[in-house]
């Protein structure tokens, strides 16, 4: 299980937005009136938590904006953060939204079941970052050990989850920054993105977490079914596994 003190990192004002910054946002979802999270049914060895409850803004025909204000974690890379920096923009004009995931920490979660039962949230998978949807934060005594004009306040743990993904100006996590992920977990954010946007239909996933850390030495295209790509990888000690991936 990581520990506090190896996964974040301080920022100061002046420091460049980064993937992994940690900002207080008020992230907005647009859904029907009165819509839930979906269950048990997206990922049965994680768990699907409710949010705070949001602020509601009404819209025609049944639907509604709901506002979260809460942490959130800032997932976009960052050469995208920096991309209209790199056209010779000015500040004044830098608009590049980030794409940020919320964060919900354990007073917040609750796992909602079948007809709307609680049920026991598995905390030692989330701890795992065994579902591909969520990326664990563990907790931290005292906050203000990484932001010091802060009063002394535990961290929770927490995680991001990566189905609330959703977009907020530049401005607004420059402004409200905590903290941020340090570059070893930063690593670790960046599996879990790329096991939720593409790995997320491997049925022996196991087997392409058994080739972390060794070196791929060949990578041969197979045929294409439909949207679906499956390529050959061999690693050096000689494994080798077939992945399929979707396309797009």
């Amino acid at each position: 299980m990581p520990v506090g003190a190896e996964v974040y990192r301080s920022v100061d004002e002046s420091d460049e937005l980064s993937s992994g910054d940690i900002a207080f946002l008020s992230l907005a979802r647009t859904r029907l009136i009165g819509e839930t999270p979906p269950g048990e049914s997206f990922d049965p060895i994680g768990r699907i938590a409710s949010y705070p409850r949001p602020g509601l803004l009404p819209l025609p025909h049944d639907r509604e904006v709901a506002v979260d204000t809460m942490f959130g974690l800032v997932i976009t890379h960052s050469c995208e953060i920096d991309r209209q920096k790199n056209m010779d923009a000015t500040a004044d004009h830098f608009d590049c939204r980030l794409t940020v995931a919320p964060i919900v920490p354990e007073p917040a979660v609750t796992l909602i079941g079948p007809a709307g039962v609680d049920q026991t949230v598995n905390w030692a998978a989330i701890e795992a970052n065994a579902p591909v949807a969520s990326l664990f934060l563990p907790s931290i005594p005292d906050v203000s050990i990484l932001a010091p004009g802060l009063d002394a306040l535990p961290w929770p743990r927490a995680f991001a989850d990566l189905r609330g993904l959703t977009t907020v100006s530049r401005g607004m996590v420059r402004a409200d920054r905590l903290c941020g992920l340090a570059p070893d977990y930063v690593g670790i954010m960046q599996r879990q993105l790329a096991r939720f946007f593409t790995w997320r239909d491997l049925a022996r996933h196991e087997l392409v977490e058994a080739m972390v850390g060794r070196r791929i030495v060949h990578a041969i295209p197979l045929n294409t079914k439909g949207d679906r790509l499956r390529v050959a990888l061999t690693a050096d000690d000689g494994s080798s596994v077939t992945v399929e991936m979707r396309a797009g």
